[in-house]
This record gives structure tokens, sequence and C-alpha cells, in this order.
């Protein structure tokens, strides 16, 4: 039921037939527009009682499934849930197709079992119900563009919507509206949207959903425009990479060693404090393998690259990687397997996680057309690293909270140069396959894939162009990270307040004692880290990053963001302590980065000395004079794109860690270890910066 859920800045948008073909309208705005002044509250029904007393009754085959599959109590029970129903016409639409499927392939026994809901297996009952619901709520009036819903369903997949504009024409199609729609899985339209009850939310939708069950090499296999890529996978054996998907060594989480709470989320948390809050944090149950491709279409390849069969491919990689040409195929380093590997991240990345893109996060944002959004990842092909960049133009309005995928320029692979200034390297853009296709299946049951219209290279020039600073945000320092559903979640309220940790051996990238808490957090607009990514680690911690590599040879400066929050001081709470870092290379010994850090110290602190922006930014020179002093003491000021943010005129800085000579062919790895009894430090990024830039002729920018 709809009575008021926020204010919205526009009326409801009527338009002619003129304003359509000049493509004039946001679709962030549309949903507003279409329920403007309003928000919500329960009708005073819980899901049951919404889908079984409904007065259509059009969901009576929804209901029975419900109950067949046991997840009846529930639709009944506290807590917080979605559930997309599909109407009565949805599952006999649904029913109708599987049938016709099984009896074209031959298998009529499989034909049978959809003859009706009541012939439908266990098994299927349980996937239908299951693909439906998700422990947590989601609402259309908090949906943007397109992307992945935070929260996993009842299956543990993830399902991903699209929005577009409808046209509404009046009888006389003399003039129309837009209305707001979306696309669940690119399959089912929400066709009423946030009917709020006591425990939830329903969004009625026209299909079935229907996930797939592949693995990622099975739906390149499907696309009839990705042949060469899929015929690629399985000579280099990447196939059998790209179909893991459990651990099965993992151990799993003991249930009662954990304290049972935020029962919405149907997990098992543990209970720890910081200085000044309280937060739950859960042990992922399973070890997911997931994965990101991105795939170069047969009819670009063929068209632009004259590149026809798998044979054509390999040749091309020669080309590119000539030291890998004379190698078998599913040798690592053979030039196939190289080229392959470099378009395939460990992580799974939705459309809306390849960057930051919460609008309360870029709300906080500065400069958006002098610095990309950014990310860097490492892929499969060893040694490397691609940055992944949304290039957005600089809003017309203050509110930047308002800004959309209309807003963007793009999302770009090894982009150089900002929407302000020149673009050195273009990069190259990443593609939704809805662009392309509707009907092609880009979401497997362990990944994802995109389309690009450029081979990615790993060459001498896509080296070069990622000679760069290198901001490694601590929620992409791990695929497990991603993989676990820990990265991107954005707080909205005190339910949202839990974090997400990892057992000793089981967290690729990461290693540490006993002792040792690491947590990755949820985001927080208000906090002092930069695109809210922060991982917070506690007690006598003792922890070893693997750093990402480097593009090329060189001598590169390592940083680390730190928020000593000294104004706590005062208070009794000071929870950060002094914390040693060692620096060493594969095989090698740990070396001290000079003396312990003290995580305690306030920017205005004698041994750090920045002065306030306020005091001295009209002054070029006197800036410069600061910065110069700081960085003889090791330290820098906090990225200028979130300097109003929080505390980080006070608290928030760089401390540089090392200067180490590093190669492109090496594995170097930051230790951190707590030297008092116990201590914090919330840990948001790691700069890795090559010597001509730290040390250039022209000064490094304050981005």
């Amino acid at each position: 039921m709809k009575i008021n859920k926020r204010f919205f800045r526009k009326s409801v948008l009527t338009a002619a037939v003129a304003v359509t073909a000049m493509g004039i309208f946001s679709c962030s705005d549309l949903w507003s527009e279409q329920h403007p002044g309003t928000y919500y509250v329960n009708s005073g029904n819980t899901l049951a009682t919404f889908l079984e007393n409904h007065p259509s009754g059009q969901f009576s085959d929804f209901v029975y499934i419900l109950k067949k599959a046991g997840v009846w109590g529930e639709m009944k029970s506290y807590g917080e849930h979605t559930c997309f129903a599909p109407t009565n016409e949805a599952v006999q639409q649904y029913l109708k197709e599987r049938k016709e499927e099984a009896l074209a392939a031959g298998k009529d026994s499989i034909a049978k079992t959809f003859e009706s809901i009541e012939t439908l297996t266990d098994i299927v009952i349980d996937s239908i119900a299951k693909t439906h619901l998700c422990a947590a709520t989601f609402y259309c009036s908090d949906m943007s563009g397109d992307g992945a819903f935070p929260s996993p369903n009842m299956l543990d997949r993830y399902l991903t919507y699209m929005s577009y504009a409808e046209t509404i024409w009046t009888e006389a199609r003399d003039t129309f509206k837009l209305k707001l729609a979306f696309r669940v899985n690119q399959q089912s339209k929400i066709i009423e949207d946030d009917d709020s009850v006591q425990n939830g939310v329903v969004q009625i939708i026209d299909r079935v959903l229907r996930p797939s069950n592949k693995f990622l090499p099975g739906l390149l296999k499907d696309n009839p425009n990705a042949q060469i890529f899929y015929e690629a996978l399985i000579a280099t054996g990447l196939k059998d990479s790209l179909e893991l998907f459990q651990d099965p060594d993992y151990p799993g989480v003991s249930y009662d060693s954990t304290l049972l709470c935020f029962q919405q989320t149907g997990k098992n948390k543990l209970k720890y404090t910081t200085s000044v809050e309280t937060e739950y944090g859960t042990i992922p149950e399973k070890r997911q393998f997931k994965f990101t491709m991105f795939v170069v279409p047969d009819s670009i390849l063929a068209d632009e690259y004259n590149i026809h069969t798998l044979s054509d491919l390999k040749n091309f990689a020669a080309t590119v990687y000539p030291e890998g040409a004379g190698l078998p195929d599913k040798d690592r380093g053979s030039s196939i397997n190289k080229f392959l590997s470099y378009h395939i991240l460990p992580s799974y990345l939705t459309w809306d996680q390849l960057n930051t893109s919460q609008p309360e996060l870029i709300a906080n944002r500065k400069y958006l057309d002098e610095l990309d959004v950014e990310d860097f990842f490492e892929t499969m092909l060893p040694h490397s690293i691609m940055r992944i960049s949304t290039a957005y133009k600089k809003p017309s309005y203050s509110d930047k909270s308002q800004i959309t995928d209309n807003e963007k320029y793009g999302i770009f692979i090894n982009r150089r140069g900002t929407v302000k200034l020149d673009n050195l390297i273009p990069g190259i853009q990443i593609h939704q396959l809805k662009d392309y296709a509707m009907n092609i299946e880009d979401d497997a049951l362990n990944g994802h894939y995109y389309y690009v219209t450029e081979p990615l290279l790993y060459n001498t020039a896509t080296r070069n162009t990622l000679k760069m600073r290198m901001r490694i945000m601590t929620c992409t320092l791990s695929p497990d990270f991603i993989n676990s559903g820990a990265r991107g979640r954005l707080r909205k309220t005190d339910k949202d307040r839990y974090t997400v940790g990892y057992l000793p051996g089981f967290c690729k990238n990461v290693e540490c004692t006993p002792e040792t808490e690491f947590w990755v957090r949820y985001r927080d607009a208000s906090f002092g880290t930069v695109y809210g990514d922060e991982m917070t680690i506690k007690n006598v911690y003792d922890i070893t990053f693997k750093l990402p590599s480097v593009p090329v040879d060189g001598t590169y400066e390592i940083r680390i963001w730190n928020n000593s929050i000294f104004s706590l001081k005062s208070q009794g709470k000071q929870d950060r302590g002094v914390a040693q870092f060692y620096f060493k290379g594969q095989g090698e010994q740990w070396q001290p980065c000079d003396i312990p850090v003290d995580l305690r110290l306030s920017n205005k602190s004698p041994l750090i000395g920045l002065v306030k922006w306020d005091d001295i930014k009209n002054d070029e020179e006197l800036i410069l004079q600061n910065e110069r002093a700081t960085r003889n003491l090791g330290y820098m000021r906090a990225p200028d794109i979130y300097k109003d943010l929080n505390a980080n005129e006070t608290d928030c800085h760089r401390k540089i860690i090392t200067n180490q000579y590093m190669r492109a062919d090496g594995t170097y790895y930051l230790r951190l270890r707590q030297i008092l009894e116990a201590g914090v430090i919330p840990f948001s990024f790691i700069e890795i910066v090559p010597k001509d830039i730290y040390a250039g002729e022209t000064p490094e920018d304050r981005h």
C-alpha cells in the first residue's frame, strides 16, 4: 500500500512526441514522478496473507509451490523479505515453456514433469520457491539504472535488475507520459511494485524467474556470437577453472560458536566492538569461486580484426605475447592462454559493482570530472593488473545524490585521462549484453560476462598506461571479499550494521595469526573513507596482504590510509594502536619499514604537521611548503576528493610506508603488526605509486 515514501524534486512528466525524439528524460527520476510525494507503510498483511488472500486470486499456484517447498512459514514469520511473486498466468506459461523445451529435446519423461504444478518434482518446486525469495527488502524506489540486488536469494544467487522507460500514449496518441519499468534477470517484468507488508515487500512479476544453473562457460556456449572465445576456453583448459564453484575443503562455521542475530539475514553473527560502535560480524557459511569475463563478440573479431576461427585468434595472440607462441595451448605461458586469461577476473562483478556507484557515496565525491571513479583488479593472467573506471560528467546541480547513469560517460577498462583533462588513453568501454541482445543470458551460477569491442591486451602500451598511482581499495585486495558479498554493501539503517570476517587459510591474498580479527565492513556515507571502503583490523593483530602486481619494473612508493579518530582521545575511547610495517618479495625475508607507526596521531601533531586547508587554501606556495615538510615526516594529506567528509582534515591522512624497487613479474607482500596490547586500524586503501609520479617534475595531483 503506497502512502507518502519520500519527497521528490519533480512533478509528473508528460511530454510531446518531439521531446521523446530528443531523448530528454532521466530514468532515475521516473519512479518518483510516478509516485510523487509518497512513502510506504504496510497494510497489516504478511507475505502469506497478501498472497493467499489477494482479491484477484492470481497467486494460488505460487502459494501452492511455496507451501510444497516448505518455506510457507517464512512468509508468516517476522523479519524482512522480498518476494518476487509470479502470477498464475506466469506459472502456467512457465509450465508450458518447460514442457515444450523438453519435448523438443526428445525428453518425454521430463516433459511429463511439467504437465501441472501437481506433477512438478520436489527439486523443481524447491528451486522455484527459493529463487523468488530474498531475506532483505528491495524497493523499486531505491533502484537506479542497472545492477544486482544487494542480498542473494534463498539459493544464494544474486538477482539482477534493469530499468527502462515505457511509453504510455493517450488514446488519441497525441501525447504520452514515460513510466519507469523494471525487469528482473532481464526475463521478468515487475508489473506491480512495492506492495509493502509487515514482514517485507512483494514485487509482482509477469514471468517465473529462471536463473541459469550453468557455469560461465556454458553461457558462452549458448551464445552464437561468443563461439571463438568459448572454443579458446576449451583449448586453454580455462573452461575447467571457470567451472569451479564451491570450495570442498571449506570447513564452514560452527553454529553454536556464534550469536544468532539480525534474523532477516538468516546468517550467524559474532558481536564485537570498536571505540565508538558495536557491530556484528558474519563468517560466510560457504566459500565460493566466481568470475567476471570480458568477451569480444565473434562479429567484431571478424569485422575489425579478420579473426574468424580459433586458429586466427591464436595467431593474433602470438603477436601480442610472442614469448609463448611455441607452447601448448594449456600451458599457462602460451600466447593464447595469456591472451584469454587477461579477459577474466577471479571475482563476480555485477554492473553496479564494477565501480562504486551508490548515489549516497558519489554525493560525497568532489571533482568527478577531474578523476574517474576507479578500482584496480588482478586478472587471471599472473602478474597483471586491470583498471576499471567510471567517467562522470560534472553534475549541473549541487545535489550529487541525484546522479544517475545519465551522468556517466561509461565504464572503461584501462582508461587514462579524465573528463575535464585530456583523454590521453580512452580505454575500452564495457557493454552489457542487453544492449545487443535481450534473450542472451549473461549471469551464470558462478559469474557474469560482458561484451567489449576490442581485445584486452596486457602489452607494453597497456603497462605504460597503467604506470600511474594505483589506489587499491581494501575491499578489492582479495576476490573472496567480493565473491562473499562483503564488498559494496551500503549501510542505510542500523539493521545493515554487520561486517564479514574470514576463516584463516580460506581468504586469498591474506594471511593472519589466530589472534587477528579482520572484518570487511559495509559502506557508510558518513565515514571518513574513500568510496566508503573499509577493513577493520583488531586485537594484537599480525596480518599480511599480497600486493597487486605493478605494471612495469621500477621504484614505487607504498602508502596506506589512516583515520586516527584523534577527537575520541578526550573521551577515553582512542583505540588506535602502534603498528610495525614490513615489506618483502617472494622468497625473501621480512624487512621492517622504518620505525613503528603511531596510528593515534592527529594531523596537527608536530610529528605529522599538516596545516588545515582553510588556513592556507588561497596560498599555493604555503600549501607546497607544508606538503614538502609533511612528506619529509613520512605523511601526506588525505585525497582532496573527500577532504570535506567527516574528520578528514583533522584525523585522516596517508602514511608513507616504504619506497621499494619492484619488478613487474615479482610477488610482494605488506605486513601489519600491532605492537601494543591491542588496537584497531581502519584500513581503507593502499597506494602503490611510481617514482616519476611521486617525485616527478610535475607535482602529484592532490586527488
